[in-house]
């Protein structure tokens, strides 16, 4: 998912569009019990900020804790912050930090 807002702003308006779809695929973290990942999820995995703000904005979409949570690997700060104001991190939040490899991220949680 590349952040080119105009290609996604015409995938939204497509007929048939379900903005509640989910995706799986293994190129995507596993997660037990989850049925795949929502748009807005995948946006902050790929840290596609300006499709981020589209979603928030025209759908109202829901900022989950796995939004939060992977948001730490697309790297995306502006995102990260967004999610930080309606999720707590948690120690899978930490886990995701750990694997990014971004030292900021990893003491920005342990304080």
């Amino acid at each position: 998912m590349y952040n080119n807002l105009e290609t996604f702003i015409s995938f939204t308006e497509r007929e048939g569009f379900d903005k509640e779809q989910t995706l799986e695929s293994t190129l995507y973290p596993y997660q037990l019990f989850i049925e795949g990942y929502s748009l807005l999820e995948l946006c902050c995995y790929h840290g596609a900020v300006d499709c981020f703000k589209f979603l928030r904005t025209k759908f109202n979409s829901e900022i989950t804790q796995k939004c939060l949570d992977l948001s730490f690997l697309g790297g995306n700060q502006e995102i990260m912050s967004e999610c930080l104001k309606y999720q707590e991190p948690n120690k899978e939040s930490m886990e995701y930090a750990i694997v990014s490899h971004n030292i900021d991220f990893v003491t920005f949680l342990m304080n």
